[in-house]
């Protein structure tokens, strides 16, 4: 479950019972978390808003994929 406050995203894991903020760069990295897409995926597609080389939010996309993935924000399907 998800609620948009001014310009960020909040979002309810479940499995904590917590709900968490996510500024405009976290709310667009889980938007796009779909389970179709790819780390390498993700950059790309961040890169054309961001107008920075997907090699160079690698970093900080794939560390954002786990904090969200610790959180509860996100799971990983078994295929």
């Amino acid at each position: 479950m998800t609620s948009e406050v001014l310009d960020e995203l909040v979002a309810y894991a479940p499995s904590s019972s917590q709900a968490f903020s996510m500024n405009a760069s976290a709310k667009a990295i889980w938007e796009l978390c779909d389970g179709t897409r790819s780390i390498e995926d993700l950059c790309r597609e961040l890169s054309e808003a961001a107008g920075a080389r997907p090699e160079d939010l690698r970093a900080d996309v794939q560390n954002a994929v786990d904090h969200m993935l610790e959180l509860g924000l996100l799971t990983i399907a078994e295929p």
